[in-house]
């Protein structure tokens, strides 16, 4: 019996989180899910689904943003909210590609900004904030994006995450597709012992 509690106890430590679970629902637009799970603000564009998937798969597609604007600085942002757990890392990372389209002047920036709080609806900021830019060196080209880790701390429940396209000046147009974003752990163990404790780690012994 003994033997068996051991066992039981190793599964459980390891059975949370999944590491590398992506957290996201619809994160590579798989049609017929077109942006469904992601909100969006499109006061200064739009946000639409696309059929043109990163690697060409037919069943699939990408989002896509067009910011028009006439003044500089707007953007259009997709989002989720996201459970997590505190005391986890996590890093956000997104493929974005810009077209090369002779009515879009493609002066801007992608970005991924990943908010932790500690409510479960995305309410009450731990403060704890990271702002990813990415820019297009070439055009018609897939890049990605990849956010540093940033530990959640003590007492977050969610996160909200979000996709940007941002235009720097005005009167610019920018057409960006995003696709295969991901929002996952990367933590293997909780409790790296920082308070002196064992919290999280199992201590049943034969």
């Amino acid at each position: 019996m003994a033997r068996l509690t051991i066992a039981v106890s190793i599964v459980l430590t390891f059975a949370s989180p999944l590491v590398a679970q992506n957290l996201l629902v619809n994160p590579g637009f798989d049609n017929p899910d077109l942006l469904t799970g992601w909100t969006c603000s499109t006061t200064y564009g739009q946000a639409q689904w696309i059929p043109d998937d990163r690697l060409g798969a037919p069943t699939s597609g990408a989002m896509e943003h067009f910011v028009t604007g006439g003044s500089n600085n707007l953007t259009v942002s997709c989002l989720q909210c996201v459970p997590v757990e505190e005391l986890y890392a996590y890093a956000f990372s997104t493929w974005y590609y810009w077209p090369d389209d002779p009515d879009v002047t493609q002066d801007g920036s992608t970005r991924l900004v990943l908010i932790y709080y500690s409510n479960p609806d995305c309410t009450s900021s731990t403060g704890v904030s990271s702002v990813e830019v990415g820019h297009h060196p070439s055009l018609d080209t897939w890049y990605q994006l990849i956010s540093a880790e940033i530990t959640a701390p003590a007492g977050t429940t969610s996160a909200l995450v979000t996709v940007t396209t941002w235009q720097d000046l005005g009167g610019d147009w920018v057409r960006t597709r995003l696709d295969d974003l991901d929002f996952s752990t990367t933590t293997l163990f909780r409790d790296g012992f920082e308070s002196g404790g064992s919290g999280a780690w199992t201590t049943t012994f034969p």
